[in-house]
C-alpha cells in the first residue's frame, strides 16, 4: 500500500483550494478572483448560489463533497470572455459550464493535492439548479466554506469531509 496524507479541514486545505481556484479563474477566464474568509463548522449548511457543481472526494478512509455555488449572472459574465462577448448565456449553457466549472477547478485542486501524495479521487460531476437552492449533506463529518469574489459577486467552494472510520 502506498504512502499518502490524510486531508483535513484546516488553514493549509484552505490555501490549497483558493490558490488552485485563483490561477484557474485566472488561466481560463481572465479573471481575478479574491478569497474571502473561510469557514468551519458541523450542521447543514445553505449556500448563496443558483447553479452548483457537486462532485465526490474519495480518499483511504474518507469520504467527501466539493460543490461550487454561483449565481447565474456570475455565469452570465463569465461565459462571453471564452465563448465570444456576442455571447447570449442560456440556462442550460450555465448549467453545462458549471458542470465542466466543477470538473475543472476541483479537477485542479485533485492535482495539487496529489502532487503532494493525497492521494484522491473525484467523482463525475453532478449540477443542481434553482434560484436560491439549498444542497444539504447527510453525513457525520464537518464542512469548510471558502468565499471567493468576482468582482463583487460572491461564488462559494463547500468542502464536507467524513471518515469513514468514525
Amino acid at each position: 500500500m502506498q504512502e499518502y496524507k490524510k486531508i483535513s479541514l484546516d488553514e493549509a486545505f484552505s490555501k490549497d483550494i483558493g490558490v488552485a481556484i485563483v490561477r484557474s479563474m485566472r488561466e481560463t477566464f481572465g479573471v481575478e478572483v479574491l478569497i474571502g474568509t473561510t469557514e468551519c463548522g458541523a450542521g447543514i449548511v445553505s449556500l448563496s448560489g443558483d447553479i452548483s457543481g457537486i462532485i465526490g472526494l474519495v480518499q483511504e478512509h474518507l469520504d467527501g463533497t466539493l460543490i461550487l455555488s454561483m449565481a447565474y449572472e456570475t455565469l452570465k459574465d463569465l461565459l462571453p470572455r471564452v465563448l465570444g462577448k456576442e455571447t447570449v448565456v442560456t440556462q442550460e449553457m450555465a448549467i453545462d459550464a458549471v458542470g465542466e466549472l466543477t470538473n475543472m477547478l476541483f479537477g485542479q485542486v485533485k492535482n495539487d493535492l496529489n502532487q503532494r501524495m493525497h492521494q484522491i479521487k473525484l467523482g463525475i460531476p453532478c449540477v443542481v439548479t434553482g434560484k436560491g437552492h439549498f444542497v444539504c449533506q447527510f453525513h457525520r463529518g464537518r464542512y469548510m466554506i471558502v468565499p471567493f469574489y468576482l468582482d463583487g459577486a460572491l461564488f462559494q467552494v463547500y468542502v464536507a469531509l467524513h471518515d469513514s472510520r468514525d
